[in-house]
């Protein structure tokens, strides 16, 4: 049996829940990659309402350790372009979300599994988890965009180290070198998490939809590029109703007088 994906909405937030087989973690295959395909969808189908998607497991000790062992044993030279290919339109949909991608890792992540969770805009890690790009140790390479996701998070030498090793590291050491953003306790993540919900919907959908735009453009921009894009972001913020109404607010908290301040 392959692991399924599950999508919870609830309000304007929605999680893709991997859920394997009872006993097992979650693994993935091409009906996985099928399936998590088909929950992106629904959520860009949903997007313009939505403020926040998790990306998580049902289970308590693996996020997802990447490649299921059937998979492996029929990749050969013929079959790994379109494996590699199927992983890269999935992975690269899921991170082209317009709106914020949130990794909560609590056990493993490993191989595949980190790379499906560098495909979020923030990893938020409890102190259980444990991280490894462990490709090499079978050897593999990365095959869904880890070895570039990788360095853009870590730094160029950090990554090699991941990768020539294929060592697996505690959240807690990840949290020192910028891999995951936050380590927590599963307690306080879950809070953390909560809290995270309740600031995004406070924040300006239009505004970090176009943040994420302006951060995620992938090829080195010029002055006049980064300028142009900055511009046009702005006009679209400035041009909603909602920003206008949030400076209106801003505005009128600014001209009333403190509470105490003498009257002139």
């Amino acid at each position: 049996m392959a692991t399924e994906i599950e999508l919870r909405v609830n309000g304007t937030s929605a999680e893709l829940v991997l859920v394997p087989p009872e006993g097992r973690p979650p693994t993935l295959d091409h009906d996985t990659l099928d399936r998590l395909d088909a929950q992106v969808a629904a959520i860009e189908q949903q997007a313009e309402r939505l403020r926040m998607v998790t990306l998580r497991s049902a289970s308590p000790k693996f996020f997802c350790v990447g490649a299921d062992l059937n998979s492996l044993q029929f990749l050969n030279a013929d079959t790994i372009t379109s494996w590699i290919e199927h992983g890269h339109e999935v992975f690269d949909r899921l991170e082209r979300l317009p709106l914020p991608v949130i990794a909560r890792v609590e056990g493993y992540a490993l191989g595949g599994g980190l790379e499906l969770a560098l495909a979020a805009d923030l990893i938020l890690a409890s102190e259980a988890a444990q991280l490894g790009q462990t490709e090499a140790r079978l050897g593999f390479i990365t095959g869904w965009g880890g070895a570039w996701r990788l360095p853009h998070r870590v730094g160029e030498a950090r990554a090699k180290q991941m990768f020539f090793t294929g060592r697996i590291i505690p959240a807690v050491e990840a949290r020192t070198f910028g891999l995951v953003e936050e380590c927590l306790t599963a307690e306080a993540l879950e809070a953390y998490c909560r809290n995270l919900e309740q600031e995004l919907a406070a924040s300006s959908a239009i505004a970090v939809r176009a943040f994420k735009r302006l951060l995620d453009r992938g090829a080195p921009m010029t002055y006049a590029t980064k300028t142009a894009a900055e511009v046009a972001a702005s006009i679209e913020c400035v041009r909603s109703a909602d920003t206008q109404q949030r400076v209106r607010a801003f505005l009128d908290r600014k001209k009333k007088p403190a509470k105490g301040a003498k009257k002139l």
